[in-house]
């Protein structure tokens, strides 16, 4: 039993590191459930405007603020704009939508031009630059991200189910950016809006130590250090490495010839060196 044993723990170490590898962090740029004021984002037509700001109550009742349009005339294109979200440095982030949309045959005034769909755009700029009729309210200068559909319709008599897409935007260069909202002929309900980026956490592994990474690239270098009480070991040693995938997540393993100082040894899945003889080790 004890040389089973043996061999099942470090097994378990390997996969227990490979988990940690894998674990990506989100940092959040903006989140509308959050929000305890109007939102005030900007609606096109000025003339016939079809957006409506409201105030609702999400899943677990807490009060949000939320937008909605319900058109009787599909023919023509209602926009929806937020304020500048500032991209804190990510090359390619991430938008959370909740939504609710009403089936058209279920509509008391169903048209031929009626969609189940909306558009979602977003802008870029170095300054918060939108007026009310700049950019133009178009594709180009806006980049189209997708056309969003709806999995759950509502529909009389139906279960009142809501809509989660998470859609990606970038590359991103500029200071931040502006998302756009295109309906035509829809009649939907926007409950949140939530935009985040993916980076790699800190991370301690084969003895090496690397800084929390935002992946700028689709695969991003990380240089790192020794962890306390080791240093790189060879004729020609060089800082640990390791790469930080697009996604959050680290890549692989890392490339580093750091190992623990005499007096020391590996611990905790080298993730730290340890004195020997059930000494602890010193910092430094």
């Amino acid at each position: 039993m004890e040389f089973i044993s043996s061999r099942i723990a470090p097994l378990w170490l390997v996969l227990l590191e490979c988990l940690l590898l894998s674990t990506a962090e989100e940092e959040v740029l903006m989140n509308t459930k959050t929000e305890t004021s109007d939102l005030r984002w900007t609606v096109y037509s000025h003339d016939n405007p079809q957006w409506e700001e409201v105030s609702g109550l999400d899943e677990e009742n807490n009060s949000v603020r939320t937008y909605q349009i319900c058109q009787m005339d599909g023919a023509s294109s209602h926009w929806l704009r937020s304020g500048l979200i500032q991209r804190r440095g990510a090359s390619q982030v991430y938008v959370e939508l909740r939504f609710t949309m009403i089936e058209c045959s279920s509509r008391v005034t169903h048209h031929r031009s009626c969609k189940e769909t909306f558009n979602l755009f977003y802008y870029q700029a170095d300054t918060d630059e939108a007026t009310p009729t700049h950019p133009s309210w178009m594709e180009n200068p806006y980049t189209k991200v997708d056309t969003v559909a709806a999995d759950f319709l509502l529909r009389k008599g139906g279960e009142r189910k809501f809509n989660v897409k998470t859609l990606r935007l970038g590359p991103l260069s500029k200071r931040g950016f502006y998302l756009a909202f295109q309906a035509q002929g829809a009649c939907m309900a926007l409950l949140s809006v939530r935009v985040f980026f993916k980076k790699c956490p800190a991370l301690a592994s084969s003895l090496s130590s690397f800084p929390e990474t935002v992946p700028r690239t689709l695969v991003q270098e990380a240089q790192g250090v020794c962890v306390d009480n080791a240093a790189q070991q060879g004729p020609r040693p060089r800082p640990p490495k390791l790469f930080c995938g697009e996604d959050g997540q680290w890549v692989g393993q890392p490339t580093t010839s750091c190992g623990c100082l005499p007096g020391y040894e590996p611990a905790d899945g080298h993730t730290r060196c340890s004195g020997k003889g059930g000494l602890e080790g010193k910092t430094g």
